[in-house]
């Protein structure tokens, strides 16, 4: 009985053994001239209804932001950001000495625009005071602003002091 049980354990092992090193019908997917190719899988990014997505590119909820700030008649502050035809970015600061394009500029303006999270709904007044802010600006005398957002809304704020 004994040689019996040994028997059926060793031949256990062994099927255990040989199934664990066995070849898959998966192994030679993509190996070699004859080979099946491997499909690749598509990604979809699905746009959200209130502002899409960083990867679609409009993730701010805008597509085209452009800020210009003129403190005491000479330019201060120029921010512009457009996705839609050149993902294209540039930061400058005059007053704090920043001047940055391409991957520099999108950092900051990243960071700008996480921190005064401008909506379709912001009022004028709203989006000057968090920008004005954002610079440790208390006064302008020339303040521009657009912004399209992606669900087709603008603002556009124009004011002279």
């Amino acid at each position: 009985m004994k040689s019996t049980l040994k028997a059926a354990m060793f031949f256990l092992f062994a099927v255990l053994i040989l199934g664990a090193c066995g070849k898959s019908d998966n192994d030679d997917v993509g190996k070699g001239p004859d080979a099946p190719l491997q499909e690749d899988n598509t990604v979809t990014i699905k746009d959200d209804t209130e502002g899409g997505t960083l990867d679609s590119g409009d993730g701010y909820g805008f597509d085209k932001f452009d800020l210009d700030i003129e403190v005491d008649g000479q330019d201060a502050v120029d921010v512009e950001y457009a996705v839609a035809k050149s993902h294209a970015a540039s930061y400058e600061n005059k007053l704090a000495g920043v001047k940055l394009k391409d991957t520099e500029a999108f950092d900051k303006i990243d960071e700008f625009f996480m921190d005064i999270m401008l909506t379709k709904d912001t009022s004028e007044q709203e989006a000057i005071d968090k920008i004005m802010q954002w610079f440790g600006l208390d006064t302008y005398t020339d303040f521009d602003l657009e912004v399209d957002f992606d669900e087709g809304t603008k603002l556009d704020i124009e004011d002279k002091k």
